[in-house]
């Protein structure tokens, strides 16, 4: 079972993610596990306790103090294999900047279902192939 992080400092915004991910289970007989953060900080306090908890981020990138791509950066430091996905409602000319934490996907708000369906599928197609 996946590991999900869901960062991003308005709650209205974690809760219609969650809310995707729930339809994505629905429809596809899936199961994560998920779990919320309101800040960078808050999240990596979590990723500290051990390094290789969580799958997949989905990260916004304007919160209060450490931005999305501060955050996945000091991710990223110590776990290359994670997938980290960027949401935001940020200017399209910030992409270039996110790419230094090596995204799977950078995402613009508002959300979408399809989108979440894409990268739910690419993180459990890698799952499934790492097993032997």
């Amino acid at each position: 079972m996946l590991n999900i992080a869901i960062c991003d400092d308005r709650p209205i915004q974690r809760k219609l993610l969650n809310l995707l991910i729930h339809e994505y289970e629905e429809q596809n007989g899936a199961r994560f596990n998920l779990y919320e953060f309101e800040s960078g900080e808050e999240i990596i306090e979590k990723f500290d306790e051990n390094k290789n908890f969580f799958d997949l981020f989905f990260l916004d990138n304007f919160m209060k103090k450490l931005t999305g791509l501060q955050t996945a950066l000091r991710i990223r430091d110590d776990n290359i294999a994670c997938h980290i996905v960027f949401v935001t409602a940020s200017d399209k000319q910030l992409q270039h900047a996110f790419m230094a934490a090596s995204p799977l996907e950078i995402l613009f708000k508002p959300l979408q279902q399809e989108d979440i369906n894409k990268i739910l599928d690419k993180v459990l197609a890698g799952k499934v192939g790492e097993r032997p």
